[in-house]
């Protein structure tokens, strides 16, 4: 047994990881980047959903998909957009179902961090 690797020292490599989502109906409807969409849509300083999306490293018609797709799954939009005018000048905010979603993801994102570091050896 001389070629096994030092087991001490391969305990300590040993880690895991945990995605979570939010689903309606059984369907997936936020995840850890949408929620970040969610996130930055309802800052302050954060006035266009083309804003929000380049922070997000995301494309404008990405970021209107994931709104829609929330929006379809739930019949419910999470945010609420008004289209701007040839130089741009459109807005969005979140709705208060996008609110919501967004404090029900964060709970659940700080349940699991709480767990993680309960199982941490």
């Amino acid at each position: 047994m001389k070629d096994l690797p030092e087991l001490e020292g391969q305990k300590k490599k040993i880690g895991y990881g945990i995605k979570i989502w939010l689903t309606y109906e059984g369907k997936s409807i936020l995840g850890a980047g949408w929620a970040k969409l969610l996130e930055i849509i309802d800052k302050e300083e954060v006035d266009s959903l083309t804003q929000a999306a380049k922070e997000c490293n995301y494309s404008y018609k990405y970021a209107w998909n994931i709104l829609k797709r929330i929006e379809k799954r739930t019949k419910i939009p999470p945010a609420i957009t008004s289209k701007g005018g040839k130089g741009g000048g459109g807005w969005v905010k979140l709705s208060d179902w996008g609110h919501f979603l967004l404090k029900k993801y964060k709970k659940l994102a700080e349940e699991i961090e709480t767990l993680k570091k309960r199982l941490s050896i």
